[in-house]
């Protein structure tokens, strides 16, 4: 219903003995405006005699035209119900292109709008820049160590100097070290699963994978050092134990400062796949060759110890390496498929 306003211009009230002289104002737009007129003690039936005398109800008749939406509650005006739309009828309902009955489903793309990298990871960046500086640390203050250990590694050296070389290098930091190994094989083991096994990479959280990975290496060289304890104190003296074990963790040592600058090169200027994995098989394989030069040095120095230096090396190190890295690739997909 609207109100339809009157033609009058002016409007005059009596209310007891008192009256209101006739005015001229602007016709009032509103029934708001119309009573506004009137003064605070104007009654109910006052206000209604001026809402009606400038406004005249218009009732407007409802439409004719059919409802082509098939609201619900409203009645089609000249069709049958059958004939209407319903809700399922689509735009492109009878176009000859659509096929409802297909079922269609897209795969979608991971979640995050923007893909992960390394190198926006605040706890990568931290770990690694505390990793590089502690290790600065460690190497500036045990050079010294280092150094008799560069001078005398091509070399058997006496009974005095292991172990004063023993006792200036103790190995309370030596599992820092291999903490930092492990963290850096594990890292661009992660680069190597994002580009080659891309799809373990989508579908796992990259912080499952990381702490997977990382709990893999630490494993591996927790049962690399028991392995060589149990075998080296079966077979070989004490004397020869211990030059074996100065030797093995120099190699991890220098191994790791020479991983370094390929993780940071990898991590933030996206050094290649190809060159990575270059890079890493060249400083695993001379560190492999350092440690064969050194087992043969120390232990099979004997006829035929070669044949024992294959065995050994064959036993202790080429098979846990091959067998490091199919447990890697096996536990991401692992993960995939159960996790």
């Amino acid at each position: 219903m609207i109100m339809q306003q009157s033609d009058s211009t002016a409007y005059s009230f009596e209310s007891g003995d008192e009256s209101m002289e006739q005015t001229t104002f602007h016709r009032p737009q509103t029934p708001y405006q119309a009573i506004r007129m009137l003064p605070a003690t104007a009654t109910p039936a006052e206000q209604d005699e001026i809402v009606q005398k400038y406004f005249k109800p218009v009732i407007v008749d409802p439409s004719h035209r059919p409802d082509t939406l098939s609201l619900p509650g409203l009645k089609s005006v000249g069709k049958k119900i059958s004939d209407l739309p319903t809700y399922k009828d689509g735009f492109f309902k009878g176009n000859q292109y659509l096929h409802p009955e297909v079922r269609v489903t897209l795969n979608g793309i991971p979640g995050d709008p923007v893909p992960y990298s390394l190198r926006s990871d605040v706890f990568v960046t931290f770990t690694l820049l505390l990793s590089f500086f502690v290790v600065m640390y460690i190497f500036a203050r045990s050079l010294h160590v280092v150094t008799m250990q560069v001078k005398n590694f091509f070399y058997n050296r006496d009974r005095e100097q292991i172990f004063t070389l023993k006792s200036d290098s103790e190995m309370k930091n030596q599992a820092f070290i291999v903490l930092l190994a492990c963290f850096l094989f594990t890292i661009l083991f992660f680069n190597y699963t994002e580009i080659k096994l891309t799809s373990v990479f989508n579908q796992i959280s990259p912080y499952k994978l990381l702490s997977i990975d990382m709990g893999i290496f630490l494993i591996y060289y927790a049962l690399k050092y028991l392995y060589y304890g149990v075998f080296n104190w079966t077979f070989f003296s004490s004397q020869k134990r211990s030059q074996w074990m100065n030797a093995y963790n120099f190699i991890v040592l220098i191994k790791a400062l020479c991983f370094i600058p390929i993780v940071l090169l990898v991590v933030y200027f996206d050094l290649s796949i190809t060159t990575t994995i270059t890079a890493v098989f060249v400083i695993i394989a001379i560190s492999e060759i350092l440690l064969i030069f050194k087992a043969k040095q120390i232990f099979f120095v004997y006829k035929f110890g070669a044949i024992h230096l294959f065995l050994y090396f064959c036993t202790l190190e080429m098979a846990p390496l091959l067998f490091l890295w199919k447990t890697l690739v096996s536990a991401n997909e692992y993960l995939i498929a159960y996790i």
